[in-house]
C-alpha cells in the first residue's frame, strides 16, 4: 500500500482513502502534502480546513501550518474561510496547534497581509 505521502499527485479519492484509513503515522501528513503538492490554493486549503477539526492535534496543528505553506505558495487564499480557523486555532486546547497557528499566521500576514486577532507579530 502506498502512503499518501508518497504520491506525487493525488486526486480527491486518494484524500479520501488516506482519511479512512485514519493511520497516524500517515494522516499527519495529509496536509503538508496537499499544501505542497496542491495544483491551485482551493483544493489545497478545502483538505487543510477539513483536517483543522480531526481530534488528534498533530493532524489539526499540520492541518492549520499547512494553511501557511498555502500563503506562501499561492499568495491568495479565501480570507472568510481561512481567518477564523487560523484565529481559533490560536486558542486550542493543544500547545502543537497553537504553536502551529503561530507558524502560519506569520506566513499569512507576510505573504497575503492580513492581520490575524489574537496573534502577536514581532
Amino acid at each position: 500500500m502506498i502512503k499518501f505521502q508518497d504520491l506525487e499527485s493525488f486526486t480527491p479519492d486518494d484524500v479520501e482513502a488516506a482519511v479512512s484509513r485514519d493511520s497516524p503515522d500517515e494522516l499527519p501528513l495529509v496536509p503538508i502534502t496537499a499544501a505542497l503538492l496542491s495544483p491551485d490554493p482551493g483544493s489545497g486549503a478545502s483538505i487543510c480546513l477539513r483536517l483543522t477539526t480531526h481530534e488528534d492535534p498533530k493532524v489539526r496543528g499540520n492541518a492549520v501550518l499547512s494553511i501557511g505553506h498555502l500563503a506562501r505558495r499561492f499568495r491568495s487564499l479565501d480570507e472568510t474561510s481561512i481567518r477564523p480557523v487560523i484565529e481559533r486555532a490560536l486558542h486550542d486546547r493543544d500547545e502543537y496547534v497553537r504553536s502551529s497557528a503561530c507558524s502560519a499566521a506569520d506566513e499569512i500576514h507576510q505573504f497575503l497581509h492580513w492581520t490575524i486577532a489574537g496573534h502577536r507579530y514581532g
